[in-house]
Protein backbone atom coordinates (compact mmCIF):
# COMPACT_ATOMS: atom_id res chain seq x y z
CA UNK A 1 0.00 0.00 0.00
CA UNK A 2 3.11 2.54 0.82
CA UNK A 3 4.28 1.58 -2.47
CA UNK A 4 1.57 2.40 -4.51
CA UNK A 5 1.24 5.70 -2.99
CA UNK A 6 4.72 6.81 -3.47
CA UNK A 7 4.60 5.40 -7.06
CA UNK A 8 1.26 7.75 -7.12
CA UNK A 9 2.51 10.71 -5.92
CA UNK A 10 5.81 10.00 -8.23
CA UNK A 11 4.33 10.28 -11.52
CA UNK A 12 1.43 13.28 -9.74
CA UNK A 13 3.93 16.04 -10.96
CA UNK A 14 3.94 14.98 -14.33
CA UNK A 15 0.41 14.26 -14.60
CA UNK A 16 -0.20 17.65 -12.69
CA UNK A 17 2.20 19.30 -15.83
CA UNK A 18 0.04 17.23 -18.03
CA UNK A 19 -3.39 18.87 -17.24
CA UNK A 20 -1.89 22.11 -17.04
CA UNK A 21 -0.61 22.32 -20.82
CA UNK A 22 -3.37 20.61 -21.97
CA UNK A 23 -5.69 23.95 -20.27
CA UNK A 24 -3.04 26.18 -21.44
CA UNK A 25 -3.67 25.36 -24.81
CA UNK A 26 -7.34 25.45 -24.42
CA UNK A 27 -7.11 29.38 -22.97
CA UNK A 28 -4.79 30.19 -26.13
CA UNK A 29 -6.81 28.75 -28.45
CA UNK A 30 -8.10 31.72 -31.15
CA UNK A 31 -11.72 32.55 -30.30
CA UNK A 32 -13.21 31.59 -33.88
CA UNK A 33 -11.31 28.30 -34.35
CA UNK A 34 -13.04 25.45 -35.94
CA UNK A 35 -16.73 28.02 -36.04
CA UNK A 36 -18.44 29.82 -38.40
CA UNK A 37 -19.22 33.47 -38.46
CA UNK A 38 -22.41 34.99 -40.09
CA UNK A 39 -22.17 38.45 -41.66
CA UNK A 40 -25.82 39.77 -41.48
CA UNK A 41 -26.50 42.58 -44.10
CA UNK A 42 -29.48 44.96 -43.87
CA UNK A 43 -29.88 45.12 -47.27
CA UNK A 44 -30.93 43.36 -50.33
CA UNK A 45 -28.52 42.09 -52.63
CA UNK A 46 -26.95 43.95 -54.96
CA UNK A 47 -27.09 47.02 -53.54
CA UNK A 48 -24.14 49.16 -51.98
CA UNK A 49 -24.57 47.88 -48.51
CA UNK A 50 -24.21 44.01 -50.02
CA UNK A 51 -21.87 45.09 -52.35
CA UNK A 52 -19.15 46.12 -49.34
CA UNK A 53 -20.16 43.59 -47.32
CA UNK A 54 -19.81 40.49 -49.24
CA UNK A 55 -16.02 42.56 -50.29
CA UNK A 56 -15.34 42.15 -46.77
CA UNK A 57 -16.77 38.65 -46.29
CA UNK A 58 -14.82 37.40 -48.69
CA UNK A 59 -11.30 38.62 -47.08
CA UNK A 60 -11.77 38.88 -44.00
CA UNK A 61 -11.60 35.37 -42.72
CA UNK A 62 -8.28 34.73 -43.34
CA UNK A 63 -7.34 37.81 -41.07
CA UNK A 64 -9.09 36.61 -37.87
CA UNK A 65 -7.30 34.65 -36.01
CA UNK A 66 -8.59 30.95 -36.20
CA UNK A 67 -9.49 31.21 -39.56
CA UNK A 68 -13.49 30.44 -39.33
CA UNK A 69 -16.10 29.75 -41.92
CA UNK A 70 -17.58 33.03 -43.32
CA UNK A 71 -21.04 33.24 -44.42
CA UNK A 72 -22.67 36.37 -45.80
CA UNK A 73 -26.59 36.60 -45.67
CA UNK A 74 -28.67 39.57 -46.52
CA UNK A 75 -31.69 40.39 -44.11
CA UNK A 76 -33.10 43.75 -45.83
CA UNK A 77 -36.90 45.19 -44.38
CA UNK A 78 -37.94 48.65 -43.34
CA UNK A 79 -35.06 50.76 -44.50
CA UNK A 80 -32.64 48.49 -43.35
CA UNK A 81 -34.71 48.51 -39.81
CA UNK A 82 -35.40 44.70 -39.87
CA UNK A 83 -31.34 43.73 -39.55
CA UNK A 84 -31.15 45.99 -36.87
CA UNK A 85 -33.97 44.35 -34.71
CA UNK A 86 -32.73 40.94 -35.72
CA UNK A 87 -29.17 41.85 -34.59
CA UNK A 88 -30.39 43.31 -31.39
CA UNK A 89 -33.22 41.12 -30.13
CA UNK A 90 -32.84 37.95 -31.80
CA UNK A 91 -29.45 37.15 -32.21
CA UNK A 92 -27.05 35.16 -29.66
CA UNK A 93 -24.65 37.42 -28.12
CA UNK A 94 -21.88 34.36 -28.68
CA UNK A 95 -19.39 36.53 -31.37
CA UNK A 96 -21.06 34.40 -34.48
CA UNK A 97 -23.13 36.91 -35.91
CA UNK A 98 -21.98 40.41 -36.93
CA UNK A 99 -24.09 42.95 -38.79
CA UNK A 100 -22.92 44.84 -41.90
CA UNK A 101 -25.03 47.61 -41.75
CA UNK A 102 -26.00 50.89 -43.38
CA UNK A 103 -26.52 52.88 -39.90
CA UNK A 104 -29.95 53.69 -38.84
CA UNK A 105 -28.48 56.99 -36.79
CA UNK A 106 -31.28 58.86 -38.65
CA UNK A 107 -34.23 57.09 -37.07
CA UNK A 108 -33.08 58.24 -33.63
CA UNK A 109 -34.40 61.51 -34.09
CA UNK A 110 -37.72 60.40 -35.71
CA UNK A 111 -38.62 58.40 -33.10
CA UNK A 112 -39.04 55.65 -35.53
CA UNK A 113 -41.38 53.33 -33.59
CA UNK A 114 -39.99 50.15 -35.95
CA UNK A 115 -36.81 50.16 -34.70
CA UNK A 116 -37.06 48.41 -31.25
CA UNK A 117 -33.60 48.34 -30.46
CA UNK A 118 -31.12 50.29 -28.83
CA UNK A 119 -28.54 51.73 -31.11
CA UNK A 120 -26.01 52.54 -28.51
CA UNK A 121 -25.49 49.12 -26.63
CA UNK A 122 -24.38 47.65 -30.00
CA UNK A 123 -20.60 46.82 -30.15
CA UNK A 124 -18.91 48.81 -32.98
CA UNK A 125 -15.66 46.99 -34.69
CA UNK A 126 -15.50 49.51 -37.67
CA UNK A 127 -17.27 52.16 -39.82
CA UNK A 128 -16.59 53.97 -42.38
CA UNK A 129 -17.77 57.06 -43.60
CA UNK A 130 -19.91 58.33 -46.45
CA UNK A 131 -21.26 61.58 -48.38
CA UNK A 132 -23.64 61.91 -51.26
CA UNK A 133 -23.35 64.42 -54.02
CA UNK A 134 -25.76 66.74 -55.13
CA UNK A 135 -26.10 66.60 -59.14
CA UNK A 136 -28.28 68.72 -61.45
CA UNK A 137 -28.90 68.90 -65.57
CA UNK A 138 -27.36 71.74 -67.37
CA UNK A 139 -30.21 72.38 -69.44
CA UNK A 140 -32.45 73.26 -66.14
CA UNK A 141 -33.70 76.41 -67.18
CA UNK A 142 -31.91 78.73 -67.61
CA UNK A 143 -29.15 76.41 -67.76
CA UNK A 144 -26.52 75.64 -65.25
CA UNK A 145 -22.89 76.35 -66.21
CA UNK A 146 -21.75 76.35 -62.74
CA UNK A 147 -22.70 75.39 -59.45
CA UNK A 148 -24.09 78.82 -58.16
CA UNK A 149 -26.38 78.62 -61.26
CA UNK A 150 -28.42 76.24 -58.86
CA UNK A 151 -29.96 79.66 -57.39
CA UNK A 152 -31.87 80.37 -61.15
CA UNK A 153 -32.97 77.43 -62.01
CA UNK A 154 -36.86 77.21 -62.43
CA UNK A 155 -39.18 74.65 -62.77
CA UNK A 156 -36.89 72.16 -60.66
CA UNK A 157 -38.22 68.89 -60.13
CA UNK A 158 -35.93 66.97 -57.54
CA UNK A 159 -36.52 63.19 -56.79
CA UNK A 160 -36.18 61.32 -53.63
CA UNK A 161 -36.33 57.58 -52.80
CA UNK A 162 -38.83 58.12 -49.10
CA UNK A 163 -40.27 60.96 -47.60
CA UNK A 164 -38.57 59.48 -44.45
CA UNK A 165 -35.12 58.69 -45.29
CA UNK A 166 -32.28 60.47 -44.36
CA UNK A 167 -31.15 61.33 -48.09
CA UNK A 168 -34.30 62.93 -49.07
CA UNK A 169 -34.60 65.02 -45.42
CA UNK A 170 -31.01 66.17 -46.24
CA UNK A 171 -31.20 67.39 -49.43
CA UNK A 172 -34.22 69.34 -48.87
CA UNK A 173 -33.02 71.07 -45.86
CA UNK A 174 -29.86 72.14 -48.44
CA UNK A 175 -31.99 73.27 -51.23
CA UNK A 176 -34.46 75.43 -48.90
CA UNK A 177 -31.01 76.56 -47.21
CA UNK A 178 -30.06 77.89 -50.80
CA UNK A 179 -33.64 79.58 -51.32
CA UNK A 180 -33.96 76.94 -54.64
CA UNK A 181 -37.68 76.62 -55.63
CA UNK A 182 -38.46 73.23 -56.41
CA UNK A 183 -40.88 70.01 -56.50
CA UNK A 184 -40.61 67.52 -54.57
CA UNK A 185 -41.35 63.89 -56.22
CA UNK A 186 -40.47 61.13 -54.14
CA UNK A 187 -40.94 57.17 -54.35
CA UNK A 188 -38.53 55.58 -56.75
CA UNK A 189 -37.27 52.34 -55.98
CA UNK A 190 -33.98 52.91 -55.89
CA UNK A 191 -30.85 55.29 -57.10
CA UNK A 192 -30.62 53.33 -60.79
CA UNK A 193 -34.23 53.65 -61.43
CA UNK A 194 -34.41 58.05 -59.98
CA UNK A 195 -30.83 58.21 -62.03
CA UNK A 196 -32.67 56.95 -65.38
CA UNK A 197 -35.77 59.66 -64.44
CA UNK A 198 -32.66 62.35 -63.94
CA UNK A 199 -31.78 60.97 -67.75
CA UNK A 200 -35.28 61.31 -69.32
CA UNK A 201 -35.47 64.58 -67.38
CA UNK A 202 -38.30 63.63 -65.69
CA UNK A 203 -36.34 65.18 -62.25
CA UNK A 204 -33.39 67.07 -63.08
CA UNK A 205 -31.96 66.96 -59.44
CA UNK A 206 -30.58 63.93 -57.11
CA UNK A 207 -28.11 62.71 -54.78
CA UNK A 208 -26.05 59.69 -54.85
CA UNK A 209 -22.86 58.29 -52.25
CA UNK A 210 -19.58 58.99 -53.90
CA UNK A 211 -18.90 55.34 -55.22
CA UNK A 212 -21.70 55.76 -57.37
CA UNK A 213 -20.79 59.31 -58.26
CA UNK A 214 -17.51 58.46 -59.32
CA UNK A 215 -18.27 54.68 -60.99
CA UNK A 216 -21.32 56.04 -62.77
CA UNK A 217 -22.51 59.69 -62.42
CA UNK A 218 -18.98 61.22 -63.43
CA UNK A 219 -17.75 59.42 -66.28
CA UNK A 220 -20.93 59.35 -68.17
CA UNK A 221 -23.44 62.20 -67.31
CA UNK A 222 -20.98 64.63 -66.16
CA UNK A 223 -18.44 63.93 -68.78
CA UNK A 224 -21.26 63.47 -71.69
CA UNK A 225 -22.88 67.25 -70.35
CA UNK A 226 -25.67 65.91 -69.03
CA UNK A 227 -25.48 66.98 -65.84
CA UNK A 228 -23.21 69.74 -62.95
CA UNK A 229 -22.17 68.58 -59.64
CA UNK A 230 -23.24 71.05 -57.06
CA UNK A 231 -22.28 70.02 -53.76
CA UNK A 232 -21.19 67.15 -51.58
CA UNK A 233 -22.49 66.64 -48.06
CA UNK A 234 -20.72 67.99 -45.14
CA UNK A 235 -19.31 64.96 -42.35
CA UNK A 236 -20.26 66.30 -38.81
CA UNK A 237 -18.76 64.24 -35.61
CA UNK A 238 -20.48 63.52 -32.59
CA UNK A 239 -18.75 66.61 -30.68
CA UNK A 240 -20.37 68.81 -33.64
CA UNK A 241 -17.16 69.22 -35.78
CA UNK A 242 -18.01 70.21 -39.47
CA UNK A 243 -15.34 68.18 -41.81
CA UNK A 244 -15.04 67.37 -45.70
CA UNK A 245 -14.57 64.32 -46.71
CA UNK A 246 -11.34 63.35 -48.34
CA UNK A 247 -13.21 61.26 -51.32
CA UNK A 248 -14.24 64.65 -52.74
CA UNK A 249 -11.62 67.64 -52.89
CA UNK A 250 -12.26 68.69 -56.27
CA UNK A 251 -15.83 69.09 -55.63
CA UNK A 252 -17.56 72.13 -53.45
CA UNK A 253 -19.31 71.34 -49.89
CA UNK A 254 -22.83 72.48 -49.48
CA UNK A 255 -21.61 74.98 -46.72
CA UNK A 256 -19.00 76.04 -49.79
CA UNK A 257 -21.62 77.04 -51.70
CA UNK A 258 -23.83 78.40 -49.81
CA UNK A 259 -21.16 80.94 -48.76
CA UNK A 260 -20.62 81.47 -52.60
CA UNK A 261 -23.94 82.64 -52.94
CA UNK A 262 -24.66 83.95 -50.19
CA UNK A 263 -20.95 85.62 -48.85
CA UNK A 264 -21.37 84.02 -45.64
CA UNK A 265 -21.48 80.77 -44.08
CA UNK A 266 -25.44 79.17 -43.50
CA UNK A 267 -27.10 79.49 -39.86
CA UNK A 268 -29.86 79.16 -38.42
CA UNK A 269 -32.62 76.25 -37.35
CA UNK A 270 -32.20 74.20 -40.80
CA UNK A 271 -28.88 74.45 -40.42
CA UNK A 272 -28.29 72.85 -37.11
CA UNK A 273 -30.94 70.57 -38.33
CA UNK A 274 -28.60 69.65 -41.36
CA UNK A 275 -25.66 69.62 -38.55
CA UNK A 276 -27.54 66.88 -36.88
CA UNK A 277 -28.67 64.51 -39.74
CA UNK A 278 -25.17 64.61 -41.45
CA UNK A 279 -23.76 63.29 -37.75
CA UNK A 280 -25.21 59.32 -39.69
CA UNK A 281 -22.50 59.99 -42.29
CA UNK A 282 -19.36 59.66 -40.10
CA UNK A 283 -20.25 56.40 -39.59
CA UNK A 284 -22.48 55.38 -42.57
CA UNK A 285 -21.51 51.78 -43.05
CA UNK A 286 -20.89 49.56 -39.28
CA UNK A 287 -19.73 46.39 -38.58
CA UNK A 288 -21.13 45.71 -35.53
CA UNK A 289 -22.26 42.74 -32.72
CA UNK A 290 -24.73 42.04 -30.64
CA UNK A 291 -24.94 43.66 -27.41
CA UNK A 292 -23.11 41.58 -24.71
CA UNK A 293 -20.87 39.66 -27.16
CA UNK A 294 -17.94 38.27 -25.59
CA UNK A 295 -14.50 40.61 -25.12
CA UNK A 296 -12.58 37.88 -27.11
CA UNK A 297 -14.61 38.15 -30.41
CA UNK A 298 -14.64 41.77 -30.17
CA UNK A 299 -10.68 41.99 -29.76
CA UNK A 300 -10.55 39.38 -32.68
CA UNK A 301 -12.53 41.10 -35.18
CA UNK A 302 -10.72 44.69 -34.65
CA UNK A 303 -7.69 42.71 -34.93
CA UNK A 304 -9.32 41.31 -38.33
CA UNK A 305 -10.52 44.51 -39.52
CA UNK A 306 -6.97 46.36 -38.90
CA UNK A 307 -5.06 43.57 -40.60
CA UNK A 308 -7.75 43.65 -43.48
CA UNK A 309 -6.67 47.71 -44.02
CA UNK A 310 -3.48 46.36 -44.79
CA UNK A 311 -4.67 43.87 -47.46
CA UNK A 312 -3.63 45.01 -50.37
CA UNK A 313 -5.43 42.36 -52.83
CA UNK A 314 -8.95 43.74 -50.74
CA UNK A 315 -7.80 47.13 -51.12
CA UNK A 316 -7.96 46.81 -54.64
CA UNK A 317 -10.94 44.66 -54.88
CA UNK A 318 -12.59 47.73 -52.77
CA UNK A 319 -11.46 50.22 -55.45
CA UNK A 320 -12.50 48.73 -58.07
CA UNK A 321 -16.10 47.94 -56.97
CA UNK A 322 -16.58 51.54 -54.97
CA UNK A 323 -14.45 53.80 -56.68
CA UNK A 324 -12.98 55.09 -53.01
CA UNK A 325 -10.42 53.41 -50.57
CA UNK A 326 -11.99 51.60 -47.73
CA UNK A 327 -10.94 53.87 -44.84
CA UNK A 328 -12.37 52.35 -42.69
CA UNK A 329 -12.00 53.63 -38.67
CA UNK A 330 -11.91 50.61 -35.82
CA UNK A 331 -13.81 50.89 -32.84
CA UNK A 332 -15.20 54.54 -33.07
CA UNK A 333 -17.93 55.42 -30.46
CA UNK A 334 -21.12 54.41 -31.47
CA UNK A 335 -22.98 54.76 -28.91
CA UNK A 336 -21.68 58.63 -28.12
CA UNK A 337 -23.24 59.12 -30.78
CA UNK A 338 -26.44 57.23 -31.08
CA UNK A 339 -26.71 59.36 -27.49
CA UNK A 340 -25.59 62.70 -29.10
CA UNK A 341 -28.87 62.59 -32.06
CA UNK A 342 -31.14 61.22 -29.19
CA UNK A 343 -30.05 64.26 -26.64
CA UNK A 344 -30.74 66.46 -29.74
CA UNK A 345 -32.25 70.01 -29.28
CA UNK A 346 -36.04 69.45 -29.01
CA UNK A 347 -36.49 72.28 -32.07
CA UNK A 348 -33.97 70.89 -34.36
CA UNK A 349 -35.73 67.31 -33.85
CA UNK A 350 -38.96 69.22 -34.30
CA UNK A 351 -37.80 70.52 -37.83
CA UNK A 352 -36.88 67.55 -38.41
CA UNK A 353 -39.79 65.36 -38.62
CA UNK A 354 -41.62 68.18 -40.40
CA UNK A 355 -39.52 67.31 -43.16
CA UNK A 356 -40.73 63.53 -42.98
CA UNK A 357 -44.19 64.48 -42.78
CA UNK A 358 -46.15 63.56 -46.12
CA UNK A 359 -47.74 67.16 -47.27
CA UNK A 360 -51.46 67.07 -47.42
Amino acid sequence: MRQTAVAFFRFFPIFSLVILSASGFAAEAPFYKGKTLTILINYAAGGPTDIEGRLIGRHLAKHIPGEPLVVVNNMAGAGGVVGNNYLGEVAKPDGLTMGFFTSQFFNLLTADPTLRVDLGKFVYIASIEGVAVAYARKDLPPGLKEPRDIVKAQGLRAGGLSVNSSKDVRFRLQLDLLGVPHQYVTGYNSNSVARLAVERNEIQFFTEGMPAYRSVIEPNMVKNGVVIPLYHDELVTADGEVLSSTEAPDLLTFAQLYQQINGRLPSGPRWEALKVVNMGQIMQRVALLPPGSPPAAVDALKQAFTSLLKDQEFAAEFKKATRSDPRYRIGMDGAKLAARLVQAPAEVKNLIRQYTEPKK
